[in-house]
């Protein structure tokens, strides 16, 4: 994964956003990666997240374009991320980061958003919308984009963060509350046949910060 920031971000958002990042891949935080055949999707895709101090601009996104036909990229403001008395937008950005460069590609049976190939996190997602579960409204967003989105709050729910299920998109709020009306959800989470980080919320601790390699030179 790389991070990429322009001069007026921080680093300690910088390296906050890394933080959370290992900690996605290393959720149990005992230094490796919990699920190591992401490594060649995430590489594959050159999974990017682009970071800038209140959100990149229209005009910044068009000259950006042309770089998204060689990767898989996410941006993320630094006024939302690690915000004093707010919502942490990393995790959620970065998550989706993840997903849709690694495990989309590495099980799509499984994590695929397309409607075409109805994956198990798709049929989720559809049950808890006939279920009156789950509801999105934003008119941008398409099934691909909810599924995505859905998913991100389920395993919020599963992990317990609160700050992220405060609106209600998801009326699924703690675990307990999965297992009983979302079972299936769960068994994707605690399937054997893989690692979906199930360990810890990313908070931006991680204790493994030697692992994470720092350039100091930014975009302008």
């Amino acid at each position: 994964m790389t991070i990429c920031a322009t001069q007026y971000v921080a680093d300690s958002k910088l390296q906050h956003a890394a933080n959370v990042t290992a900690q996605w891949l290393d959720n149990d935080q005992d230094g490796v990666v919990d699920e190591p055949r992401l490594i060649v999707p995430l590489q594959g895709n050159h999974a990017t997240l682009l970071m800038s101090s209140e959100g990149f601009s229209d005009q910044a996104l068009d000259k950006l374009e042309p770089y998204f036909d060689h990767m898989v990229g996410q941006d993320l403001a630094a006024n939302e991320t690690n915000p004093q008395r707010q919502r942490d937008a990393s995790q959620e950005e970065i998550h989706h980061l993840i997903v849709n460069a690694g495990w989309q590609y590495y099980l799509p049976a499984v994590f695929s958003d397309s409607k075409t190939q109805r994956s198990e996190i798709y049929k989720q997602w559809q049950l808890a919308e006939q279920q009156r579960l789950y509801k999105y409204d934003d008119p941008t967003c398409d099934d691909a984009c909810k599924t995505i989105e859905f998913f991100y709050l389920g395993t919020a729910a599963y992990l317990g963060s609160k700050a992220d299920l405060e609106s209600d998109e998801m009326r699924v709020k703690t675990r307990k509350e999965l297992q009983h009306m979302l079972p299936g959800l769960v068994k994707i989470f605690e399937s054997k046949r893989y690692r979906y980080p199930l360990v810890k919320w990313p908070d931006g601790n991680y204790a493994f910060s030697n692992n994470i390699a720092y350039v100091g030179t930014k975009l302008r």
